[in-house]
Formats: structure tokens, sequence, C-alpha cells
């Protein structure tokens, strides 16, 4: 418990604050304690503010924890609000990013909260922008989430956001900063009530499925899939430029499927004439029947999956049902939530998806193979939309591979087949081939590898030839150990691969 002798001091009848004893308190996590007194006590309050300036990381960011539980219960606000705001955005360029990350957090809640003057929403934004242009990961994406927040709250400023984020998707050469704009945008637009604002984001991503960069291409396809179920406000003349243009890649082999399933939607909601269009089908029939968060388990329970998911990406509340339900003491209700989120990865937030990403790591250590499956390649699916993830999938496939356990190891494959699948490329194929020949040295992981490789032997026809050699000399190495164990699967792989190379050589395979 704290120590209130050590920070406060009665003097006249004056309360005065011990700067040093409150600072011992929050380095030692009292921050309830310490929160509390900052609400009963202005100069407390103080104290806690000037503490942001403190020379100790941890300081600073418990601080920024403290401050942002009170805007959180709303109990900040009207005149204490614009000082500590200040502050906040200074914080922007802390040398820690872990304390950049918290500022952010802090001016997010801020934001949704709604409660800014137009002063302040001009400096936030402005900082926001700041934050996004660096192009730094995972800052630029929660910077963009609340640059969002202000475009659908704030109409003076929207106009001013959008043609800002679109010029950088124009200037700038970082994929970090084109995908945190477009984030951005889609934000806006996705909520927006105004129906020319939603037109313009709209027909503007559509000019970037023309841009020569194929990653900026996706993230429009992924932004016009999500604002496709908004349907019934955008024109008619935007979505016959959108089907024209989409046309165009589903000859691509990466994007193809995507963009047949985003022609679908699109070619239906502008058929002539059509009254009843597929997903302004369910969502005309969601508004009769009155669906929303409470209705969710009587629909799970009735099979209706598709329908929560159709729900989730329209009803913030169900969406936070949904995200809760992943960690439902209920197995049922927990794969139930796994596959929903699995088919709305697309209309997570940056919040949403760092929040959830290491409960979909839990999943990649379940001895159910769907579970493993379905939750790499949602949680693949969050890194390709935000790659600030990096470093979390790093350390995790770092944990699962280094365990003991054959159900982590084949969860680690699992989640480095998706990311392949995403990232794609010979550098990372050939860097994800050295980690298997690591594994495959290893007696205690050689013949969950090997089994792994069996599984999913199709993915031999996309490998680079070069790796394919390698991988067979490997193979040839390995035979023989461990008894002879793995001798029959080792031999199938052999003969598998010589028929792939074969069949590229004969042209048959590209």
């Amino acid at each position: 418990m704290i120590d209130y002798l050590s920070i406060l001091l009665i003097k006249g009848g004056e309360l005065i604050v011990d700067r040093e004893g409150l600072r011992k308190d929050i380095l030692k996590w009292h921050l309830k304690e310490v929160r509390n007194l900052a609400e009963e006590h202005e100069s407390a309050f103080k104290a806690l503010v000037d503490l942001l300036s403190d020379e100790n990381p941890h300081v600073r960011a418990n601080v920024l924890t403290i401050i942002g539980d009170m805007i959180a219960d709303g109990n900040l606000q009207g005149e204490l609000l614009s000082p500590v705001l200040d502050r906040v955005i200074e914080l922007l360029n802390d040398r820690d990013e872990k304390v950049t990350l918290k500022a952010i957090e802090v001016l997010n809640l801020l934001l949704e909260k709604g409660k800014l003057s137009d002063v302040d929403y001009d400096k936030v934004t402005e900082a926001l922008m700041g934050v996004v242009k660096s192009g730094i990961p995972i800052l630029g994406e929660y910077a963009a989430e609340g640059l969002g927040n202000i475009g659908v709250n704030v109409a003076r400023l929207a106009y001013k956001i959008v043609n800002w984020l679109f010029s950088i998707i124009g200037s700038s050469g970082k994929r970090e900063v084109h995908g945190a704009a477009i984030t951005a945008l889609t934000e806006i637009a996705s909520k927006t009530d105004d129906p020319k604002l939603l037109n313009e984001v709209f027909d503007r991503v559509a000019d970037l499925l023309s841009h020569p960069d194929p990653y900026v291409v996706e993230r429009a396809l992924i932004s016009i899939d999500r604002l496709s179920t908004r349907d019934k406000y955008i024109s008619t003349k935007n979505k016959l430029k959108v089907i024209a243009k989409i046309k165009e890649l589903k000859s691509d082999v990466k994007l193809g499927l995507k963009a047949g399933t985003v022609l679908e939607k699109l070619e239906k909601s502008a058929s002539i004439g059509s009254v009843i269009q597929s997903e302004g089908e369910l969502k005309k029939t969601m508004e009769v029947t009155k669906y929303g968060a409470e209705d969710v388990d009587r629909l799970l329970d009735a099979g209706k999956t598709e329908v929560v998911a159709e729900l989730a990406k329209l009803d913030p509340e169900v969406m936070e049902r949904i995200l809760n339900m992943l960690e439902d003491p209920d197995y049922t209700r927990r794969m139930d939530a796994l596959w929903v989120i699995s088919r709305i990865t697309e209309h997570l937030t940056p919040t949403d998806a760092y929040r959830i990403l290491p409960t979909l790591g839990d999943f990649l250590k379940s001895k159910n193979l769907w579970a493993r499956e379905t939750a790499a390649k949602t949680m693949a699916d969050i890194y390709n939309l935000y790659p600030g993830t990096a470093k979390f999938f790093s350390s995790l496939i770092d944990v699962l591979l280094k365990s003991n356990n054959p159900t982590d190891i084949e969860g680690g494959l699992e989640m480095i087949t998706r990311l392949s699948e995403k990232v794609g490329g010979d550098e990372f194929e050939r860097s994800a081939m050295g980690i298997i020949f690591k594994l495959l040295d290893r007696d205690d992981s050689r013949s969950v590898v090997l089994r792994f490789l069996a599984r999913k032997a199709q993915r031999l026809v996309d490998m680079d030839k070069e790796v394919l050699f390698d991988l067979v000399d490997k193979l040839k190495s390995l035979y023989g150990k461990n008894n002879g164990r793995n001798d029959e699967i080792i031999a199938s792989l052999i003969d598998v691969i010589g028929d792939v190379i074969r069949l590229r050589q004969r042209g048959i395979v590209v």
C-alpha cells in the first residue's frame, strides 16, 4: 500500500506534496493510490503532471497510464486538460518508444471522448500527422487510428486530414507510411456520416489500385473491401470505376482471389435495378430484425456465424463482444470468436489488433489443428495490415520453436508458413528455410518438421529452385538418422521435390 505520509505533508492547513515520495510510489506501481490522490487534490495532480518530465522512462510511462485511466473514466477535463495535453504531445518525441506509444494511446483516448477545444484538436492533429509521417512502426499505426477518429468527429478537419494523407502516400517512399495513411483513410471513410467525404475517399483509394507498389495496391484493395459494407452510400459511378480497376487485378497471382471476392460484391451492388444486393441485403435484414450485441450468443448457438461476422463489421459493440469472447471460458465460444475474427481481420483497428495478438498466439499452441492454422492465418493478415507487429511475431516464433513441445513447434512453423505467403519474396523464403534446417538438425524437432513439410507439400511448388535443391541435400543428409524412423517420409519428400523440379524443367510448372 501507498505510504500517504511520504506524499502529503500538512503545514498551516495547506496540502504540500512530497514529489520524491510520489515518484517512488509510481515506481512501486502504486498507480491506483496515486491516481486517487491526484483526483482528490489539485497539488497532487500538478506534481503528477510534472513527473511527465522525469528522467526515468518508467516514471513517465506510468504517469501516462494514470492520466489515461483518469481520461477513460471522465475524471480529467476542463481547465486541467489543456496543460496536460501539451505535455503529452511533447512526449510524442520521447527517446523511449514505449513512452511515445503510451502518449499516443492517451491522445487516442482523448479523441474517443471527443471533448477537446478547436485549438486542442488542431494541436493533436498536427502532432499525429508528424508521427504518421515518421514511418515508425507501431507508432504510426496508432497515430493513424487517432487521425481517423479526428476525421470522423471533427468535420472542419476531415478534408484537411484526407488530403494530407493522400499527399504523403504520393510523396513518401516508406511502406510503413503508406500503410498507416491508408489505415487512417479507411477509418475515416468507414465511420463518417458525410456521404460526400466517403465517396471522395473511396474514389481516391480506387486510384491507388494503379499504384506501382504492390503493397499499396493490396492495402487499397483491402480498404475498398471494408468500405463496400457501406455500398448504399457509394455512388454508382465510383462503384463502376472500382469494378473496372479491380478486373485488371483478377489475373494477379497474389491478389486475384481477393480481387475476385471484392469484385463480386461491387458488381452485385452496382447492378442496375437491383433492389436487394449482397451485403446491402444483409444490412437491411439486420436493420429490420434489430440484431445487436445482445443477440450474439443466440446467433452463434443457431450456427449463424456469418451473420455475426457481418454484424461485427457494422456494430462496434458486437466487435467488442467478439474480441472479448476470444478469452471466454467456454471452449466452443473461443472457437466461434476465432472463426469470426478470421473473417473480419481487415476491420480491426490497430488497437484491436495489438490487443488480441497475445491471445491468438496462444491458439498456436493448441492441439486443435484447425485452431492453429486459423490463428496463424489471422495473425499473418494482421501483420500485413500492421507491420509494426513484426517484433511481436519475431519473439513469438522464437519462443515456439525453442520449445520441446511438438505442438508449439508446429505452431511456430505454421506461423512462418503463413507469413511467407503474405510477405513473399525469395529472401524471406530462404530465411524461413534456414530456420527449418536448424530444426531438422535437432533430434527433438526433426520428426515434427518432416511431418509438417509433408503436410504442406503443395507449397513446394511455389519454392525457389535453389531452395528446393538445398532442401533435397538436407533431407539426404538426414536419411538413416534416428534409426531410420523418418526414412520413409524423407524419401517421399525427396520424390515430390524431384517431381516439382522435373515439371519446372519441362515448363509445366513455373
